[in-house]
């Protein structure tokens, strides 16, 4: 009697060998974003991306250590996590390292530093670093206010999708020009860090060339009240004169007063 013959397994295709990559990155903020999340175990993702040297990983690992999501916080090892993220080019990690070093989170504050963070990470697209952005150069915080540039960042923030929005803040019709073309020059990332430093030394150049004036107004603060008196009095004539010809010899504004933009 002939014995039977057995067939062979299947084999399986050759791409169904090879087992698919696993992006640490990607499961981490799978779990992370998820409804409801589950920062314990994207922790442990985020922390196998950081170990292969992901920038985005580190940022990521940072920011539940920042936060404490899913583990004990701990901002000391999340800002040299954040410093590492952004030294391999992170836009995530600058925006981080510039939120803790302007809070002074993690160590001692330092608004110029996290200013240059905030641009660094501005110039590669982030939105919400390109509001902060907005925001320092609004008041004046780790530079010199510089109220056009902060409006033409606030506009290009929401440009690029940032859902946040700045309170109060006012575009007279004769900025809409200049905050459109700035807007738009901030758009280059490779002109960003340049147009900031360039802007801010025009102000500096302007504090200085005012600077006279100032110490001659303290100095005229100081003389006795008969003769301060006497200075208004004839400051007074002389605005009123200036006044009435400025009226008849000026051309009438086209401005016409603060509109709001929808930022």
């Amino acid at each position: 009697m002939k014995a039977p013959t057995l067939s062979a397994a299947p084999v399986p295709d050759a791409p169904a060998l090879t087992s698919q990559t696993v992006n640490p990155l990607q499961h981490g903020m799978a779990l992370f974003h998820a409804t409801p999340p589950d920062y314990v175990r994207a922790l442990g993702w985020f922390r196998a991306a950081a170990d292969a040297g992901d920038g985005e990983g580190m940022a990521m690992l940072g920011l539940c250590l920042l936060e404490g999501l899913g583990t004990t916080a701990d901002p000391v090892q999340a800002r040299e996590l954040f410093r590492k993220a952004a030294s391999r080019r992170s836009a995530l990690g600058r925006f981080q390292l510039g939120r803790v070093l302007m809070t002074g989170r993690g160590g001692p504050a330092d608004e110029a530093a996290g200013l240059t963070a905030y641009v660094a990470a501005a110039s590669m697209g982030h939105p919400e670093a390109t509001f902060n952005l907005a925001n320092c150069l609004f008041a004046g915080v780790g530079c010199l206010p510089d109220r056009l540039a902060a409006k033409a960042l606030y506009l290009r923030a929401r440009n690029l999708g940032c859902s946040l929005r700045p309170q109060g803040v006012l575009v007279r019709q004769r900025e809409l020009k200049a905050v459109r073309v700035l807007s738009e020059r901030f758009a280059d990332p490779n002109r960003m860090f340049f147009l900031v430093q360039e802007r801010q030394q025009e102000l500096a150049l302007v504090h200085a060339v005012a600077q006279p004036a100032r110490q001659a107004a303290q100095a005229r603060a100081s003389k006795p009240r008969r003769l301060r008196e006497a200075s208004r009095v004839a400051a007074g004539v002389v605005a009123a004169v200036a006044g009435t010809l400025g009226q008849m010899l000026r051309p009438a504004s086209r401005d016409a007063g603060p509109t709001t933009l929808n930022f």
